[in-house]
């Protein structure tokens, strides 16, 4: 090939010259050309990149902030447009469509007083903005001042041309205030100014039937879907009104017409769905809704028979189409809010957290994303950042009960029964009485003010679910708290009738049966339930039982009778190793499993057992090598982790509280629900310097090991770092109580001691 002449080469460095040499406005406009393309086009994210592209050049723009907020909207990010929004509304302060849009989303999010504000804002520059004395008359009758409110909307209809939202906005407001003649009036008039205004018709409809006039609200109804044309959505409308009505055959007939005119609509079908499922028709409402889908396969409609597995007790195929959903709609909060809550039933915290790392990012202050991500975050241990979430996700809906709810879970673990019973309360006064509450608000009104405050509550859980497991726990504790063990008795053999599989139901039996109904009975009772479910836990206390008898040949054999039937339930080795510790057998049974591990290096089991004797005698450094010696093998070893998390602890360097949090937290991810484990972990963060998260595990384990002084003890040394030292004295004082032996008794003694000294200085 030649070389390129000299003309030719001067014409290629022109052109490489002028391509680079575009001004920054230049490249500014062909961002926003470009973006404006995509937007007409649909292409909303790739219409934000190039609206983001054209702010590097010029950051204060309103008009692009302006287009960029909205294609925001266009993918439900309202946060993201509410900063762009308000970003234009700093840097042009008169720029009303800047201030239009923050006034209507502050509205939206029932931030009254300061929507109103914006609202004023735009009508200093502009008084006759209608749009902002539609908010200010909105957002003042919500917050109110009704009177104000529709004073405005009435002056607004009186305007040259008013449109057919302020006219279904004073009748909503008419209606609120019990003003329906009002109401009807104006509705008649704007049917009249927007003849084909199928809205206000059927709110005319609404009025009648709130009236008890069925013909009049079925004419109105009839006419709406007259005047749309008798458009599908009109038609659904219609059909939901006959349903509601209980006109059977026309709401069947009206389903029917609408299936045939509109073959390619899923409408129709969900409509179906949705009339089915409130008749409890979950079979009938899910052929519905996979008929929709056949049509037109949404995220709306995976997610509505998502919804329908799951109250079919069908976890598996909600979690495999919601599984598909999310990986061909990745922004979609409410099937990864679904999926999550899946995960969280099968205990699995950090799966959850991981499908709702995108609705975090964009919508964490979303009831729905708050509250899961804080059970998540609960279960994983990290009560701190389950509290922050709530708390933040509260100031924007101050309302939601969903969220007083969590609230009310966080208060009681934490210890804080005052605030736990307030928050139930509220929620009692707003008709949430549902069982898990009023569980809170027994237990809290126990712990805060004691047995005459928790009876309205165990009272109204006797009569919601006499026969739930929460209530017949109350009442135990109810019982136990005023030292009431025979009434206590009763209560507990009818729980352990009711759920022999209950472990703790199990525990509060073979606590109280001795004393008062013989050890004898007691044995004979857990012996015959232990026959029938053959569990684990059941052999355990079975073991307790004969032990406490004396019968230690007995005992010995239940335990390993419960290793035998849930030989990876690793806890039941620490129960061994305990045994062997509390009846001096430890060398024999060191000698038996160094054999067997010799035989047979890869048997985790033996190692463990060796790692917990040795622990058990004292022998510190021999422990922690067998637990590394597990954990080099099986990093998931839920036991391992948790005593070498523990014994970590106790050496307190900050390399080894570190490594310790993260054996804990390996532990906790294996066992959720496991009390000992919940004890570790609160140990550690303690050690960490971190008390909040220290007391909400702490509270777990005492739920599950009642009186328990070590917990007891536990519990109080994080009240003491919580400057909270008159509830330490309290939870020192039922440890030091207790007939139970524990190895810090005379750490929890100097602790009392200090507490005291310090009141009195």
């Amino acid at each position: 090939m030649g070389r390129l002449s000299t003309a030719v080469l001067f014409m290629v460095m022109v052109v490489l010259v002028a391509g680079c040499s575009k001004s920054p406005e230049e490249k500014r406009e062909a961002y926003l050309a470009s973006a404006q393309k995509y937007q007409e086009d649909g292409k909303y994210a790739e219409a934000v990149i190039q609206y983001q592209n054209a702010l590097q050049i010029a950051p204060d723009d309103a008009k692009t902030l302006i287009s960029l907020g909205e294609a925001q909207l266009k993918l439900s990010r309202p946060q993201e447009a509410f900063m762009s929004f308000s970003k234009a509304s700093r840097a042009e302060p008169k720029n009303v469509k800047a201030r239009e849009y923050i006034a209507s989303m502050l509205l939206l999010a029932k931030k009254y007083d300061r929507a109103q504000a914006e609202a004023k804002a735009i009508l200093e520059i502009d008084p006759k903005h209608l749009i902002a004395r539609e908010v200010l008359a909105q957002s003042l009758f919500m917050g109110g001042k009704r009177s104000e409110g529709i004073a405005i909307m009435e002056a607004l209809i009186k305007e040259p041309n008013p449109t057919e939202e302020m006219y279904i906005n004073i009748a909503q407001m008419y209606m609120a205030v019990g003003m329906t003649p009002d109401a009807l009036t104006v509705i008649e008039k704007g049917t009249t100014l927007f003849p084909k205004s199928t809205r206000l018709r059927f709110m005319a409809s609404d009025v009648y039937a709130s009236r008890n006039d069925t013909p009049a609200a079925t004419k109105w109804a009839e006419e709406a879907y007259k005047v749309s044309g008798e458009s599908v959505t009109a038609g659904v409308a219609l059909a939901m009104f006959y349903a509601r009505n209980k006109m059977d055959a026309l709401y069947t007939n009206q389903l029917e017409t609408l299936r045939k005119k509109y073959p390619d609509s899923p409408e129709p079908y969900l409509l179906e769905a949705t009339i089915l499922h409130t008749r409890k028709d979950l079979d009938g409402s899910l052929r519905a809704a996979q008929k929709a889908r056949d049509i037109k396969d949404t995220t709306q409609i995976r997610t509505l028979i998502s919804q329908l597995y799951l109250e079919k007790k069908n976890p598996g195929e909600a979690k495999k189409l919601l599984t598909e959903t999310i990986e061909t709609d990745a922004k979609d909060i409410l099937s990864r809010v679904l999926l999550a809550q899946i995960y969280l039933d099968e205990k699995n915290a950090a799966k959850a957290l991981e499908v709702l790392e995108q609705p975090l990012k964009t919508a964490s202050l979303s009831p729905d994303v708050a509250s899961t991500a804080g059970q998540a975050y609960l279960l994983k241990g990290d009560i701190k950042k389950a509290r922050e979430l709530v708390a933040s996700a509260l100031k924007e809906n101050d309302q939601n009960i969903v969220l007083h709810r969590m609230m009310a879970k966080i208060h009681f673990l934490q210890g804080e029964f005052t605030q736990a019973l307030a928050e139930a309360d509220l929620m009692a006064k707003h008709g949430v009485i549902t069982p898990d509450i009023l569980y809170i608000g027994a237990l809290s009104a126990l712990r805060s003010s004691g047995p005459a405050a928790a009876r309205p509550y165990i009272d109204s859980l006797k009569e919601k679910a006499p026969d739930e497991w929460i209530t017949l726990h109350a009442q135990i504790r109810y019982f136990l708290d005023q030292k009431d063990r025979k009434s206590a008795y009763p209560v507990a053999d009818r729980a352990l009738s009711l759920y022999p599989d209950n472990e703790e139901a199990l525990a509060l039996y073979a606590a109280l049966a001795p004393s008062q109904a013989g050890w004898r009975q007691a044995t004979e009772k857990v012996s015959a339930i232990c026959a029938k479910t053959g569990s684990a836990g059941c052999h355990m206390v079975l073991s307790a039982l004969l032990e406490g008898q004396g019968n230690k040949e007995q005992a010995l054999a239940e335990i390993k009778q419960a290793i035998k039937t849930d030989p990876k339930k690793e806890p039941l080795y620490h129960a061994l190793a305990q045994y062997y510790v509390r009846n001096n057998m430890t060398q024999k049974a060191l000698d038996e499993y160094e054999a067997i591990l010799h035989k047979n290096p890869s048997d985790l089991g033996a190692a463990s057992m060796l790692a917990l004797l040795h622990q058990g005698k004292g022998d510190a450094e021999s422990a922690k090598k067998a637990y590394k010696y597990v954990l080099d093998r099986d990093p998931k070893n839920g036991l391992a982790a948790n005593n070498l998390a523990w014994m970590l602890a106790e050496q307190g360097s900050r390399a080894d509280l570190d490594e310790a949090l993260r054996l804990a937290q390996t532990a906790k991810d294996m066992y959720p629900e496991d009390p000992r484990v919940a004890d570790t972990l609160g140990y550690v963060y303690l050690k960490k310097g971190m008390p909040d998260n220290a007391l909400g595990q702490f509270q777990v384990a005492a739920e599950k090991l009642v009186d328990e002084p070590t917990i007891l003890y536990h519990i109080a040394l994080a009240l003491a770092d919580l400057k909270r030292g008159t509830e330490a004295e309290g939870y020192l004082k039922r440890a030091l109580g207790s007939t139970r032996p524990f190895p810090e008794k005379s750490q929890a003694q100097a602790l009392l001691s200090r507490l005291q000294t310090g009141k009195k200085g």
